[in-house]
């Protein structure tokens, strides 16, 4: 199964746990002032941690990669549609939340968008 590219500009390349190579689909768009990142699991094209279990670490990443302001930034997890007869593999959104703590991001927070809340940030 190859992960679909729909939401995919370019891979990025970060460090996982353990400082493991990771990868990660990766979409970046300027709306309403906020920039909003997609990064989307790639699953077995993936060597390290997957972008969930890093959510943080990955968001400080892209933040200074890119030079994004934390409070600026609105950061949503994909798993793309793998076409599979598993829900498991289903395409999915989540927006996630942060608490900001000096220049870290800590406490991740998942929140399921359906396609009106999708459309309002891509």
């Amino acid at each position: 199964m190859k992960t679909s590219k729909k939401n995919i500009d370019e891979i990025f390349t970060f460090s996982g746990e353990w400082g493991i190579e990771s990868k990660c689909g990766f979409k970046k768009i300027e709306k309403d002032g906020n920039i909003v990142v997609i990064v989307t699991e790639l699953y077995q094209d993936n060597p390290g941690s997957s972008v969930t279990s890093v959510a943080a670490s990955l968001a400080e990443q892209i933040c200074e990669k890119y030079s994004i302001e934390h409070s600026r930034l609105v950061y949503i997890e994909s798993t793309p549609e793998m076409n599979s007869k598993l829900r498991f593999y289903d395409e999915n959104y989540y927006l996630v939340h942060f608490d900001i703590e000096g220049e870290n991001f800590k406490n991740p927070q998942w929140t399921k968008l359906d396609e009106t809340d999708i459309k309002k940030y891509v």
